[in-house]
């Protein structure tokens, strides 16, 4: 009975050759392609933190259309439009300066006991306990104030500080020499309610002529607009935020910050704005002051457009490391793989040209000869 045997004979020459027009031209191709997927990585990644600073910015920027529409609503109510109409027209036969003496008297006493009259009367007509309704109906509105065309209050929510308002900036805007315009206030502080707040004022306007006869002003708790910026969760680092132009910290996920506190993130953005895209979103990837490379998504939410107060951003900011981490490890683990055929191949390479001199024996002539020998 015969065995036979299957023998390979391979070029020691042969087989270097080989390795490297394989190895090193696939490793080559992985470092490159790792290079390429390291930029579309942080692409899809920074993609990914636009597309959640650009809905949160369209959410915060509907429910401010919201608080407008709201308010508008209460200065179309027709309660609120007849209330206004006949306060301006008890100032009927009266000259300017006769309309301003009488305003002045009641707001001369409108902080002392002397006024209580003149509050109460105010405070229980039909107009008022409209606006109290809308309040309790919805509890974001701080305070409601309706004034007639000479900025005297004749409708509220509650006692006004003062009993004339045409001399404050907020109904100034409102007014806009006559024309009537909506106008939003800076973020402010109440004392009354300890809140803070944003003022939405707007005309009230006659019916079927739409002539400015009058305003209503809400003061609307901004803390409704916190959700929209506090629900986003992206890991222990990340953290979303809403700033005002100026970077002034106005909300924040996932921290607790000082009053009128700088964004480090803004600051990064402000610096690298010249080199972004000239759009209202995008993302970048900065050091921040104390917190290292970071990458940052941000978004206009387009209100100072319409408000003129309200240049608002929204940012979302991770760091780096965390954000690329999931997917770059692979890569990372890929890259030590190339380099290590690399290495490998370049040390046997050089393992063989240190010892060029000695003659090359085929594999199988090898073994032949030391079959001989054996037999011998």
């Amino acid at each position: 009975m015969s065995e036979e045997s299957f023998e390979l004979r391979v070029s020691i020459r042969k087989l270097l050759i080989g390795l490297l027009l394989t190895v090193i031209p696939i490793s080559l191709a992985g470092l490159f392609s790792i290079t390429q997927s390291d930029k579309a990585l942080e692409k899809m990644i920074g993609g990914h933190f636009k597309t959640i600073a650009e809905s949160s910015s369209a959410e915060i920027s509907h429910l401010v259309h919201d608080w407008v529409i709201e308010v508008t609503g209460i200065a179309m109510e027709p309660a609120i439009v007849d209330a206004v109409a006949a306060a301006n027209r008890a100032y009927q036969g009266m000259n300017d300066d006769a309309v301003s003496a009488r305003i002045q008297k009641i707001d001369q006493q409108w902080a002392t006991p002397a006024s209580d009259a003149s509050v109460k009367e105010v405070l229980s007509t039909p107009a008022s306990r409209l606006l109290r309704r809308h309040r309790e109906h919805d509890p974001r509105l701080l305070r409601i104030t309706v004034t007639d065309g000479k900025g005297a209050t004749i409708a509220a929510t509650h006692k006004t500080l003062d009993y004339y308002q045409a001399d404050e900036e907020y109904w100034q805007n409102i007014y806009a020499q006559g024309r009537g315009a909506v106008s939003l206030t800076d973020i402010l502080y109440d004392e009354a309610t300890k809140s803070h707040y944003i003022g939405v004022g707007v005309p009230v306007l006659e019916e079927g002529t739409n002539r400015f006869i009058g305003t209503a002003d809400a003061l609307v708790d901004v803390s409704s607009i916190f959700p929209a910026v506090n629900r986003v969760q992206i890991g222990p680092s990340g953290r979303t935020l809403l700033v005002k132009e100026d970077g002034t910290v106005i909300s924040a996920s996932q921290a607790i910050l000082p009053l009128k506190a700088k964004s480090d993130e803004y600051a990064a953005f402000l610096d690298a704005k010249s080199t972004l895209p000239a759009m209202g979103s995008g993302y970048l990837v900065a050091d921040l002051r104390g917190a290292g490379r970071n990458l940052i998504g941000f978004a206009d939410t387009g209100l100072k457009q319409n408000y003129p107060n309200l240049g608002w951003f929204v940012l979302v900011s991770q760091d780096a490391r965390e954000a690329f981490a999931p997917i770059r490890l692979v890569g990372r683990l890929f890259g030590f793989v190339s380099l290590l055929g690399l290495a490998s191949v370049t040390i046997l390479a050089a393992y063989f040209a240190l010892h060029r001199r000695r003659p090359f024996t085929e594999i199988g002539e090898l073994r032949q000869e030391r079959s001989q020998t054996a037999q011998a």
